[in-house]
């Protein structure tokens, strides 16, 4: 077995309960938001372009963000999986072309004090976008979920990548494991492409076969 092991893991639809971005476009942005979003999945418009169109749409003030994501919950058996790779001293990093206006708070509600690397939505007359982690050389997410993981990825052990979607194809291609969900386009992406994928339904399954991998 590898000396070490990092996750990197996906968070909308990965380990919150659900899409928490899509959830709140579905429900704050006006319509031409799916339009958008189906040009963004095949590839004609970056992630930034997509998001800050979408959100010009949107009819969402910040009390009712706030609102919105006291709504929202984790999958909640990432709770044993994050406190079983805290003892074992895995280290988790969450990668997400989402936003940390959700993710930090909903972290916070359990108590999680893990890393992650987000998007940005900031209040000016409207909402703004901003992107601290593109990469200009491709523009193509808010997030370079590959550049993070080539930085922090341990070369001599086990990097395990755990994800749903768009954003996790190209860090898929680095990691020594990956974990797709069952049935979204991140399992069939990978089946595409020959990378080998073990599904998950939630963490539970991630645990139980981690744990027989390590143990």
């Amino acid at each position: 077995m590898a000396k070490s092991i990092i996750f990197f893991s996906d968070f909308d639809g990965t380990i919150a309960d659900k899409d928490v971005c899509a959830t709140m476009v579905k429900r704050f942005a006006a319509s031409g938001w799916h339009e958008l979003n189906c040009l963004w999945e095949a590839g004609k418009l970056s992630t930034r372009d997509c998001a800050q169109r979408t959100l010009d749409l949107m009819d969402m003030t910040p009390a009712k963000l706030d609102d919105f994501i006291a709504e929202q919950v984790l999958d909640p058996t990432f709770l044993d999986f994050a406190a079983w790779a805290g003892k074992k001293g895995y280290p988790i990093y969450i990668l997400s072309d989402g936003y940390d206006n959700y993710i930090r708070p909903m972290l916070a509600r359990y108590n999680l004090g893990l890393p992650f690397y987000a998007n940005r939505m900031h209040y000016r007359q409207g909402w703004k976008i901003e992107t601290p982690h593109d990469n200009p050389r491709c523009g193509r997410c808010g997030v370079c979920k590959s550049k993070i993981m080539l930085e922090l990825m341990d070369p001599d052990g086990l990097n395990v990548y755990i994800g749903d979607g768009y954003s996790d194809r190209c860090p898929a291609h680095f990691a020594g494991l990956v974990f797709a969900r069952a049935g979204r386009s991140l399992e069939a992406y990978c089946a595409r492409e020959g990378i080998t994928a073990r599904r998950f339904n939630n963490f539970q399954d991630i645990l139980i076969q981690m744990q027989k991998l390590t143990e």
